[in-house]
C-alpha cells in the first residue's frame, strides 16, 4: 500500500508530478504583480497536476535571495521536479515558461 505522500496512478499512467515553483519578485511593483499574474494563469491552465508557489519579495526576505544568488527580478525556480531550472525577467512568452517548466504546450485553454 502506497503512503499519503505518494501519488496515486492508475496501472500504465505515469506518476502524477506536482511542481513546486518560487518566484523571487520586488514588493508591488507592476513587473511583479504582472509576473505573479502570468505565472498563475499558464499554470492554471498547464499543470494538471498541480503546483504550489512561494512568492518571495526580496525586500522582505533578503536572505533568500542571498542564499539562493538572484541577481535579477522576477526570477522563476522550479524547485521540483528535478532538474531545478531557473527563467530571469518577462514572463510575456508563454512557449519560454512552458519549456522553463517543462510542460507540454498542448494543452487546451
Amino acid at each position: 500500500m502506497s503512503s499519503p505522500a505518494e501519488p496515486h496512478t492508475r496501472e500504465g499512467e505515469p506518476t502524477a508530478v506536482r511542481l513546486q515553483l518560487t518566484l523571487f519578485v520586488s514588493g508591488a511593483a507592476p513587473s511583479s504583480i504582472r509576473a505573479v499574474r502570468r505565472l498563475r494563469e499558464v499554470c492554471d491552465r498547464h499543470c494538471p497536476d498541480g503546483y504550489d508557489l512561494d512568492v518571495v519579495d526580496i525586500y522582505q526576505q533578503p536572505e533568500k535571495v542571498a542564499s539562493r544568488g538572484v541577481l535579477a527580478v522576477p526570477t522563476l525556480i522550479r524547485e521540483r521536479p528535478l532538474p531545478v531550472r531557473v527563467m530571469i525577467g518577462d514572463f510575456t512568452d508563454e512557449q519560454r515558461m512552458l519549456a522553463t517548466l517543462a510542460l507540454p504546450a498542448s494543452k487546451v485553454d
